[in-house]
């Protein structure tokens, strides 16, 4: 009896993804073309043998993703996540990460040079802020609200 309650009882919490930024919505984004790289992918399997023999770490795949990508990529864009496992009793399962790599100083450069204000960005991208404000008022400190 004791155990059964103890199973009903006990629980974990693993840390999943460490973001920046993140939408499931489109965003229009003013990015160069040089700020771009190739497409490319991560992952972080464990090997499987009746139990799994560990746990996956999904901001793991993200960052072997944005390394795969080369010096001075630090994001993606147009991502997808995948969760995937390939076992019965032996396989592996994980997480693989796909997506755009961008180099974000490229970026503000380029709005620089346009003369722009390389927030933009910001606001363009708290467009779905589910604070319900708009994009001015989402960037402002909270102290001058």
């Amino acid at each position: 009896m004791t155990l059964a309650l103890a199973l009903l009882v006990c629980g974990c919490s693993v840390r999943m993804l460490d973001f920046t930024l993140l939408s499931s919505k489109n965003v229009e984004m003013r990015i160069p073309p040089e700020a771009k790289g190739k497409r490319v992918t991560g992952t972080d399997m464990v090997v499987v043998v009746l139990l799994p023999f560990g746990i996956p770490n999904l901001k793991e795949a993200v960052d072997r993703a944005i390394e795969s990508a080369g010096p001075g990529y630090d994001a993606l864009i147009d991502g997808v996540v995948y969760n995937e496992q390939y076992a019965f009793l032996i396989g592996q399962v994980g997480y693989k990460v796909e997506g755009t790599p961008v180099k974000t100083g490229e970026v503000r450069a380029a709005a620089l040079m346009r003369g722009e204000d390389p927030e933009v960005v910001l606001r363009q991208l708290l467009r779905h802020s589910p604070r319900g404000v708009s994009n001015e008022e989402a960037i402002q400190p909270a102290s001058s609200r």
